[in-house]
């Protein structure tokens, strides 16, 4: 009789976890992501990296968004005298998420970036803005996330741009 109980308990309590789970505002996603340099990033032309997000839907068709990511740019054409051969790029993005369906978003977004490019003595710390476009499969497809986006940013006159293409899992 204690075990039938205790059992019944237990699943009231993951069922109404799970419905409170689907009904949260919420949205989380960690993921992988290739970039490709496309204006004045220190001759590298590919960037490998990862992200995470976070998003709070506050109307069906509306969001406000979080990103960090992490992208460290390869292939560089030229060599240094000092041995650097590296760039990397931490944008830290803030946004607002337009759902034009329940699934497929547009997004603007501005916070600020810590990089190196290859010819920099010293890593510098930039306001930086973007815009991002993806999908969010359902949950059929185990919850993932496809988005492309353009980040850029400037330094000493310069402006440096990269798109990037991610994928992620949603965490919800």
């Amino acid at each position: 009789m204690q075990k039938c109980c205790v059992g019944f308990v237990f699943f009231l309590l993951l069922s109404a976890t799970t419905a409170a789970q689907n009904k949260l505002p919420y949205r989380f996603r960690i993921g992988a992501q290739v970039a490709f340099g496309l204006s004045n990033i220190s001759h590298n032309t590919v960037g490998i990296g990862g992200l995470a997000g976070a998003e709070r839907q506050f109307s069906r068709n509306f969001a406000a968004e979080a990103e960090a990511s992490y992208i460290y740019f390869t292939g560089d054409k030229t060599y240094y005298e000092s041995g650097k051969n590296n760039a990397f790029t931490l944008p830290v993005l803030a946004g607002i998420k337009a759902y034009m369906t329940p699934q497929v978003y547009a997004s603007l977004r501005a916070g600020f970036v810590w990089f190196v490019v290859n010819d920099m003595n010293a890593a510098a710390f930039r306001p930086a803005a973007g815009i991002a476009g993806g999908i969010n499969l359902p949950k059929k497809f185990n919850r993932v996330n496809v988005q492309a986006g353009y980040t850029y940013f400037g330094n000493d006159g310069v402006q440096r741009g990269y798109a990037t293409l991610a994928a992620s899992i949603i965490i919800n």
